[in-house]
């Protein structure tokens, strides 16, 4: 029996030439802006979410897909035949997995059976991770439960760090007062966060950006030390992958390592990461 992938718009991920041949669907978020409705990655691409939102007085609002949506995707899958393997945003962050729980409810109890959810505990490039690792054991012909047991031992082990530029939609969403946004932005404060199991903490801050990215040049290469075959997952809200190398290129060469995976975030992540945030996932 073929397996079938489905991840949500929160993965970042883009469809292109080299995973066109694999039964993939990529389920959208919703996004808001006022009464303006959108749909994740399909009717609002990234350019035109960071510029809306940076002239926005409000963040915009971003909801789980419907449990039709998630039926909807799981049946057309299952009406060819296959089995479905769902691996979603962290429940810690989203109720996509929950939504996605109650649309595989709705359908029979003989294609329940055929349908598997996982709760990633990450997003963005995390799920990336995940996915080409459950797709590339389903081209060995693994069964799918030695898959899940491999996703569930990978995502165990796997955390996000991330350094923002600005405060700016951590204020904005109330996340921090006026006053603190203000005092970081006159000190030129830079956090960094990690992301574990979809609990996000900050574990530094730094007066500006060049000592917030020597602190990310000290984790990826103590992460490479330790795991040298493996490829780099960049993550960012920078307006191109350009800009992206640009900001490494001082620190350390990315060539180094045998392959470097850019993932710009979208509409989920991006609310609250604001522009020109950087980071990596270790895993």
């Amino acid at each position: 029996m073929k397996l079938s992938f489905i991840v949500d718009s929160a993965s970042d991920l883009k469809i292109n030439s080299e995973i066109t041949d694999i039964p993939l669907t990529i389920v959208p978020l919703n996004v808001q802006f006022g009464e303006d409705h959108y749909l994740d990655g399909v009717n609002i691409r990234e350019d035109e979410f960071y510029k809306r939102m940076s002239n926005e007085p409000d963040l915009p609002k971003t909801s789980q897909p419907s449990p039709q949506s998630f039926f909807e995707a799981f049946q057309k899958e299952l009406n060819k035949g296959n089995e479905v393997l769902y691996i979603g945003i962290s429940s810690n962050l989203s109720g996509t997995v929950q939504s996605a729980t109650i649309g595989k409810s709705m359908l029979t109890e003989e294609e329940q059976r055929r349908v598997t959810i996982i709760d990633s505990g990450i997003a963005s490039g995390g799920v990336q991770i995940l996915l080409n690792e459950a797709i590339e054991m389903s081209k060995k012909e693994v069964s799918l439960s030695e898959i899940v047991t491999r996703i569930e031992k990978t995502k165990a082990g796997i955390k996000a760090y991330v350094l923002l530029e600005t405060l700016e939609n951590l204020k904005k969403g109330g996340r921090i007062s006026a006053v603190q946004g203000a005092i970081a932005g006159m000190l030129n404060i830079k956090p960094m966060i990690s992301i574990i199991d979809g609990v996000v903490a900050t574990i530094g801050k730094y007066r500006g950006s060049k000592k917030g990215l020597t602190k990310m040049k000290e984790i990826i290469l103590e992460w490479k030390s330790e795991n040298p075959e493996k490829t780099l997952y960049l993550i960012h809200s920078f307006s191109s992958t350009e800009e992206v190398k640009k900001e490494f290129d001082e620190l350390f060469a990315l060539d180094s390592f045998p392959k470097v995976i850019y993932t710009r975030f979208g509409s989920t992540i991006g609310t609250y990461s604001s522009e020109r945030a950087i980071g990596f996932v270790a895993y």
